[in-house]
């Protein structure tokens, strides 16, 4: 059996609270998973970006101080006077002394503030863009709290059957023990050989081994969901197994036609292409010339005599790059390459999204034919096992049969349950292939429907 401490830490979480239904757990999910929180970042990060390039649309203003001093200083030396021939002068060397000293403080203050009048779309087209990459990280975060919700669904259902399968393996250890028991007795009072009994052993030992995996399993699913969900270890989830299994859809057309307005990357892959697009718009612009329209204002005053000098400036100027070794060229190349690329992806993801759509219909088609399979299959092998129980307490049935209808039920047990659980992941991934996963738009839209 498994350890006294392993079932009681499932014993445990089986008592822990009210049990979630998935789409509380998704609920649960989308506030505590730290990858959407990340995520939750890109669109901040996006709107930052939006507003730089806005920016481009204003004037920048700006001020500069500068505070000083200078000192100026100049003496004199001496001049010879040669006297004019034929002049009664005597020469003479006369010293003409010349200082001039200057010395004071000052302060400069310049402002200045610059418009971009005209750019021929460089501007226009960067915002178009970072707008553009706005709405491309919303529609990406929506996407990632689906998948999110997707990953919650599908380790939901796997607790769940981890948590069935268990209890079939409980049911067929119980059932070796009682035919071991059974044997035991039947050798003691000479019914049966030695060999019955060892065979019955051989067959508990094998369920015990099947109930050690299928407790392991369950543990391994429950850390799934847990990771799923974005909770520690130490924070186990009760969940509840759904009284009905949703319906099969009704054709793979209407899970295409729904993939088409649902699916989040066509919106993506349409603002993709038109970001390329005002790439080329803003290539072709850098061979325009620029309009700028400039005013500055310096103002100059001296610490000592409160000398006071202003100046006003404004102009506009007009800027033309005539040649810069073929960069404008190679520019508009790229960008209209990346237009070219944008288009191709946006083939390949339409094609990736239909076979996604055709891939989850069809396994769900499959395990839906699969739980009809298997369900009269159990009946079956229940109403087998009990005859067969029946002729042994007779003896009219030989061990090979017991076994044999032991294993048959057990069997037909755990298929049913497969069946059933794959259907519900098959569900899943369908309504995530289709792009109608639960999101926080669709929570809001559930809790205010009416009763």
């Amino acid at each position: 059996m498994p350890s006294d401490s392993d079932q009681a830490t499932l014993e445990a979480i089986a008592a822990s609270g009210k049990p979630l239904t998935v789409s509380e757990a998704i609920d649960v999910a989308f506030r505590a998973q730290p990858r959407l929180r990340a995520q939750l970042e890109t669109i901040d990060q996006a709107r930052g970006l939006q507003q730089i390039a806005f920016s481009a649309f204003l004037p920048a203003a700006g001020l500069r101080f500068d505070g000083g001093g200078f000192n100026f200083g100049a003496h004199g030396f001496p001049l010879q006077i040669t006297p004019v021939t034929g002049s009664n002068m005597m020469p003479s060397a006369q010293p003409i002394l010349i200082s001039t000293h200057l010395e004071t403080t000052f302060d400069l203050i310049e402002g200045n503030v610059q418009w971009l009048l005209l750019d021929f779309g460089r501007r226009l087209g960067r915002y178009e863009q970072a707008r553009l990459a706005g709405d491309i990280a919303g529609l990406q975060t929506d996407r990632a709290f689906q998948t999110v919700a997707n990953d919650v669904a599908i380790a939901y259902y796997g607790v769940l059957r981890s948590q069935a399968l268990l209890r079939t393996a409980q049911d067929a250890f119980r059932r070796a023990e009682e035919e071991l028991a059974d044997a035991r007795k039947r050798e003691r009072e000479g019914v049966v050989e030695r060999e019955t009994v060892l065979r019955s052993e051989v067959q508990r030992a094998e369920n015990l081994q099947q109930l050690h995996a299928a407790t392991e399993a369950e543990f391994v699913a429950l850390a799934e969901l847990n990771l799923a969900i974005g909770l520690k270890g130490n924070q186990p989830v009760r969940v509840a197994d759904p009284k009905e299994i949703p319906p099969l859809a009704p054709s793979l057309t209407d899970c295409l036609q729904t993939a088409i307005r649902e699916r989040r990357e066509f919106a993506v892959v349409r603002r993709t292409v038109q970001i390329a697009v005002e790439g080329t718009r803003v290539a072709r612009a850098d061979f325009a010339p620029k309009a700028v329209a400039n005013g500055t204002l310096l103002n100059f005053q001296t610490g000592r005599s409160i000398t006071n000098a202003d100046l006003a400036l404004g102009f506009i100027r007009l800027e033309w790059t005539l040649f810069e070794g073929g960069r404008k060229i190679a520019a508009t190349r790229v960008a209209e390459s990346a237009v070219r690329q944008a288009m191709a992806q946006a083939e390949s993801i339409a094609d990736n999204i239909a076979f996604q759509v055709n891939e989850a219909y069809r396994n769900a088609v499959t395990a839906w034919i699969g739980i009809d399979d298997a369900r009269p299959a159990v009946e079956q092998a229940t109403e087998n096992y009990r005859l067969v129980q029946v002729r042994l307490r007779e003896g009219a049935a030989t061990p090979t049969e017991i076994a044999d209808a032991q294993a048959s039920l057990t069997r037909a047990q755990q298929n049913f349950l497969n069946a059933r659980y794959n259907y519900l992941i098959a569900t899943a991934r369908l309504e995530y292939a289709m792009g109608v996963g639960q999101t926080p738009r669709t929570q809001v839209a559930r809790h205010h429907q009416p009763a």
